[in-house]
């Protein structure tokens, strides 16, 4: 009779949980503060860690093109291949 009652946690997950709390919120000039103050802690990229990644993205973007130039043409290929054997 114990086993019937049982009940897991997942069934009751968040049901009596309250509503979180709402943010108060500011002004104009606090939000930019805020900002302001969150860009600070971002670790930006060295001009050499740019420069880096704008010539591997340039590689990659030149393979990728290669690759769809092989494919399009060789498809291409096989497609008129198979209209003039068809006619």
């Amino acid at each position: 009779m114990a086993d019937a009652k049982k009940t897991t946690t997942a069934d009751n997950a968040g049901k009596d949980l309250p509503a979180p709390p709402r943010a108060p919120r500011g002004n104009a000039l606090t939000f930019f503060r805020d900002v302001r103050r969150e860009a600070t802690k971002v670790t930006w990229p060295s001009w050499k860690e740019t420069w880096l990644t704008t010539v591997m993205v340039f590689i990659m973007v030149g393979v990728t093109m290669m690759f769809f130039l092989v494919v399009d043409s060789s498809l291409g290929v096989i497609v008129r291949w198979v209209l003039s054997s068809a006619g």
